[in-house]
């Protein structure tokens, strides 16, 4: 009997731990996962793995904006992820996406030092594959919603 609790005890205690790191450290893991085996394994009709050019519109204090900025795209399976490595946008994005047909759907997040811009995305892949074009919504930092236009461009 000793030996069943101590294995059930285990097993509480590995699903804890699991459940903690995901809380965490859940999109790093994730996004260095996919960063290791992507390289190797990409699965699915797309593949959207590389740098792209990334132009997306938004407002601030009153005013229109372009943001621009180079994003590395990492994909395992139906499972991508991105974020800025570089450009004149003051943000710097990390997306959390799934590919369905043609279509990217998901999260983004600004990680910009003192940020909480955050909200999803749905992207159209252009049949020739160097085109991502949708719409972003989310929360800016006084929890306005905002919604427009996001193009990425195969580098």
């Amino acid at each position: 009997m000793s030996n069943a609790l101590i294995w059930v005890g285990s097993l509480l205690a590995g699903a804890s731990v699991s459940a903690v790191i995901a809380i965490f450290l859940g999109s790093t893991l994730e996004y260095l996962a996919a960063r290791t085996i992507g390289t190797v394994w990409r699965g699915g009709e797309y593949d959207v793995r590389g740098r792209w050019a990334s132009s997306y519109n938004y407002r601030s204090r009153g005013a229109a904006h372009v943001g621009e900025q180079v994003m590395q795209f990492h994909q395992v399976g139906r499972s991508v992820y991105a974020k800025n490595i570089g450009g004149t946008s003051p943000h710097r994005h990390f997306l959390k996406l799934k590919i369905d047909g043609s279509y990217l759907t998901g999260d983004w997040r600004n990680m910009a030092r003192n940020a909480n811009h955050y909200g999803v995305v749905q992207l159209r892949i252009t049949a020739d594959g160097t085109e991502m074009i949708g719409k972003w919504i989310g929360f800016d930092s006084s929890s306005s919603i905002q919604a427009n236009n996001w193009k990425l461009t195969r580098q």
